[in-house]
């Protein structure tokens, strides 16, 4: 077990893809006392009795790709850096699972599944670093869900050392967890560390389909694109996945030098399958898309798309900040809640670009991201209430934001309802009453005074961050570079 108290290496486990302001350190205590790189088990659980024993938090973490604050400390304490556990313990071709350590990432995992002929559908589109107990533990949806579910949907079973010390087994190896009393699997998918950390991960796995074909389409717009959408989702056709990106994307990304089509917006789509059913899909595909007054795009386009699918946010190139916002929506809201976020963001003076999938045959998963000059306090921190925001427009048309971390954890009434926030609330009383795993998070925005924020609190700091911020003159990050491009 590796432990560092360096200062500078602490510093950088006190944010994840979104960085915070060096001034938020008022309210939370995000550099950690110390940070631990467990190598097994045993480790873990000889960690989380130390935090027992000297009253300090422990906040599991794998490689920080997430935005939300889940792995950030609000109180100090031990960082448990779970990316030295990132072995493959076994993987067995007869029962078709794969048993893994949490810090390894999901795309190594899909290489040695690869070299067997297996198949692990579903994955996080940041699976190049991605770990998987982190994406377990935000309870992502991502590549594969439409046609495969989610991550979770294969769990077989999960070790977790409990917030006592103790190891547990959720599942069994082999078989499914169903008709065994609740599913503790799912106890810890989305749980996002508050419960428990996991240490180990069987899933099931698949066959590798005789053909993985891409495919890619233009509208003149995401919104005109729904039309052919509800007519897929409808339909026996069955992609792995849908993924898109509005005319902006596409527009910064040409603005860095990255190849990139001059179009409206673009659906790429995976196809999965034998031969035969790959190539009905594709026929279907193109006469919807047709009918409905989009274009096919050449198939090396459809490549390349699928090649960029992990790196949504190279515009970081440019120099300035992406911050990511996800909702989940219905289908059938689509159009009116595109409206509402293109007057949300031209009341915030942002720029912007949108881009999500198709999460399955009612939903679409939406991530606008907006550009922020992290140097600039006031400019980044009122920017943030775009995302409160944001989540707003999601429950007014019958959707919801995705995940709650520090920034969010006021939501969970609104997610759950106020009995469903409240047994949440008491499950983590009861596994953790030393309040050690995770705190300050998903139940409640906790602070570094161990002072949890009024839910009416942060909703109002966020509001009037947002309404600060539309009295900011309008942002101008990248306009040059856009410039360039759109001669």
């Amino acid at each position: 077990m590796e432990t560092s108290d360096d200062k500078l290496e602490r510093r950088m486990y006190s944010h994840d893809l979104a960085p915070l302001p060096k001034e938020m350190d008022a309210i939370f205590k995000t550099m950690p006392d110390q940070v631990i790189r467990p190598g097994y088990t045993e480790e873990v659980s000889q960690m989380v009795k130390k935090a027992i024993a000297t009253n300090k938090p422990i906040v599991p973490r794998g490689a920080g790709t997430w935005g939300l604050g889940g792995s950030v400390p609000v109180k100090g304490g031990y960082v448990l850096d779970m990316t030295a556990m990132n072995k493959i313990i076994s993987i067995d071709d007869r029962n078709m699972t794969v048993t893994v350590q949490p810090g390894i990432t999901w795309k190594a995992l899909a290489d040695a599944l690869d070299a067997k002929g297996l198949f692990l559908p579903s994955h996080p589109s940041s699976a190049p670093s991605a770990t998987i107990g982190g994406w377990i533990g935000t309870g992502g949806t991502g590549i594969g869900a439409y046609k495969y579910g989610t991550a979770g949907d294969f769990v077989r079973d999960l070790e977790v050392v409990l917030p006592s010390g103790a190891i547990m087994h959720t599942g069994d190896k082999r078989v499914p967890a169903n008709g065994g009393g609740p599913n503790l699997n799912w106890l810890f998918v989305g749980s996002e560390g508050i419960l428990g950390v996991i240490t180990e991960v069987t899933f099931s796995v698949l066959p590798k389909p005789e053909e993985i074909r891409f495919v890619s389409y233009s509208f003149a717009d995401l919104a005109k694109s729904a039309p052919a959408l509800r007519k897929l989702v409808r339909s026996d056709v069955n992609p792995m996945h849908i993924m898109f990106g509005d005319r902006s994307h596409f527009d910064y990304l040409r603005s860095i030098g990255k190849h990139a089509p001059e179009v409206g917006c673009m659906f790429t789509m995976a196809l999965t399958g034998s031969k035969a059913s790959v190539d009905a899909e594709e026929k279907a595909l193109d006469e919807m898309v047709s009918a409905a007054g989009g274009s096919k795009l050449p198939k090396e386009v459809a490549d390349h798309e699928w090649s960029e699918r992990s790196y949504e946010f190279r515009v970081r190139e440019l120099g300035v900040g992406a911050i990511p916002g996800e909702i989940l929506v219905p289908l059938d809201s689509l159009e009116k809640v595109l409206g509402e976020m293109d007057k949300l963001v031209k009341g915030m003076k942002l720029k912007t670009a949108t881009i999500g999938t198709v999460a399955d045959n009612n939903t679409v998963m939406l991530m606008p991201y907006y550009l922020t000059e992290e140097q600039n306090f006031w400019r980044s921190t009122t920017a943030m209430g775009f995302g409160k925001k944001l989540g707003d427009i999601a429950f007014e048309n019958g959707g919801r934001p995705v995940g709650l971390g520090i920034f969010f954890a006021a939501n969970l009434s609104r997610v759950r309802g106020k009995e469903g926030a409240e047994l949440v609330r008491t499950l983590k009383r009861a596994m953790d009453p030393h309040e050690i795993m995770n705190p300050g998070k998903l139940v409640e925005t906790g602070t570094r005074w161990g002072i949890a924020m009024p839910a009416f609190l942060m909703n109002f700091g966020m509001n009037m961050m947002a309404g600060v911020k539309g009295l900011m003159p309008r942002d101008k990050m990248g306009e040059r570079e856009l410039a360039k491009v759109k001669k």
